[in-house]
């Protein structure tokens, strides 16, 4: 078993506890009343919150992450970006160095003395207090990465579906599988946006699916054609090809394997469009097709 593997399951074992444990404490809440008269209501935990909870740390400052941003940008964002992900200098995010910080005591030698060896200039003039707020600036930044929970689903739909529709309709050639009123019709009510995003760029299974226990539809298979020297034509469900061998099964379920340097090998993969226009979609492309699939409901 991977780690990767034990590291996914770990995640969706906790955040599965936590919200448990979210459900008990308001049903306690309804259950329990104060003195005063007055219900208790749980209060409502926001991802980032959760997440520095599930790692032992204190809820996340989000008045010290306005004032870290507002100076992190202009003091620092011209080597590092504005996001902290690096630009001409390194990458803050995954910085062992600011993994470690606790309000500025790691980090804040390294900025006020800079790195002159290393073009960093230094940074005096700012107070132990201003330190402090980039650091939690970068520690949300961090578990704004790690936290995939917290994710904007609002963030996805920022194309202009006039656009995305004439690309579906014409260069796109989508229509040549799709129709918005046959198998795509009410597609945006069956999936949530990340998961229509994630069919629309590659329209396999999802494996967290499966990793849930959910129901797994299973992908349209790939079918090929065999053409022998003699003119023959072969085709059934494809099991194998790589550039010595071609292998599938026939319509009546029997195996056949042939050398691809003596046959003729047509491929009809259902996702090969979609891999296709990967390399040719523009960003805004992709958006606005998205923001046309978010209309059919």
């Amino acid at each position: 078993m991977s780690n990767r593997f034990v590291i996914a399951v770990t995640v969706l074992l906790l955040f599965a506890s936590m919200s448990l444990g979210q459900a008990d404490q308001a049903a306690k809440g309804e259950r329990q009343k104060p003195a005063n008269g007055q219900q208790n209501v749980p209060k409502k935990e926001d991802a980032g919150d959760a997440i520095a909870a599930l790692l032992g740390g204190p809820p996340i400052d989000k008045e010290a992450v306005e004032r870290g941003r507002k100076i992190f940008v202009p003091t620092c964002g011209f080597c590092h970006g504005n996001d902290a992900h690096g630009k001409s200098g390194p990458d803050l995010v995954r910085s062992p160095l600011v993994l470690h910080d606790n309000k500025g005591d790691v980090i804040g030698p390294v900025v006020r003395n800079g790195r002159p060896e290393r073009g960093m200039p230094a940074f005096s003039g700012l107070t132990a207090e201003e330190i402090a707020d980039i650091s939690v600036f970068l520690h949300s930044r961090a578990a704004d990465v790690s936290n995939r929970f917290a994710y904007k689903i609002g963030n996805l739909i920022t194309g202009d579906a006039r656009f995305g529709a004439a690309f579906f309709n014409g260069d796109g050639r989508c229509t040549d599988c799709h129709s918005a009123t046959g198998d795509l019709a009410h597609v945006a009510s069956k999936y949530e946006p990340v998961e229509l995003q994630r069919r629309m760029l590659y329209p396999a299974p999802n494996p967290i699916d499966a990793l849930l226990g959910r129901a797994v539809a299973p992908s349209a298979p790939t079918k090929v054609t065999v053409q022998l020297a003699s003119g023959e034509r072969i085709s059934g469900i494809l099991d194998h090809l790589d550039e010595f061998t071609v292998s599938l099964h026939d319509p009546a379920g029997w195996y056949r394997s042939f050398p691809r340097e003596s046959v003729t090998v047509e491929v009809q993969d259902p996702r090969a469009a979609h891999e296709g226009l990967l390399s040719k979609y523009t960003d805004q492309q992709m958006h606005d097709i998205f923001s046309y699939l978010e209309t059919l409901k």
